[in-house]
């Protein structure tokens, strides 16, 4: 049975996770309730249902934000690998011909 109170608090927390762009805690907050997260079905009454979706709808903000920081982060990576490798073949003035 799905704790709607227990969701009501996980969507507080991630929506102010969202909204200060934390990383760190967005990943934290979905590792420990991974449970819960993967246990989510709809429900007959419809108010538990918009929460649900209301859930539903942070989680993908939060995926999409974790998944973002990921590529710049990896772009960033990329350029210092290239930077690196463009100072390493540097010989300088010294060995220049």
């Amino acid at each position: 049975m799905l704790d709607v109170s227990h969701l009501t608090q996980l969507s507080a927390a991630l929506e102010q996770s969202i909204e200060q762009k934390d990383i760190e805690t967005i990943q934290q907050l979905c590792i420990d309730n991974d449970d819960l997260i993967r246990s989510i079905k709809p429900l007959t009454d419809p108010a538990d249902n918009a929460q649900i979706k209301h859930f539903i709808m942070l989680h993908q903000s939060a995926t999409q934000l974790v998944r973002d920081v990921r590529v710049e982060m990896q772009k960033q990576l990329y350029q210092t690998n290239k930077t690196r490798k463009g100072v390493k073949q540097y010989k300088g003035v010294k060995h220049a011909k």
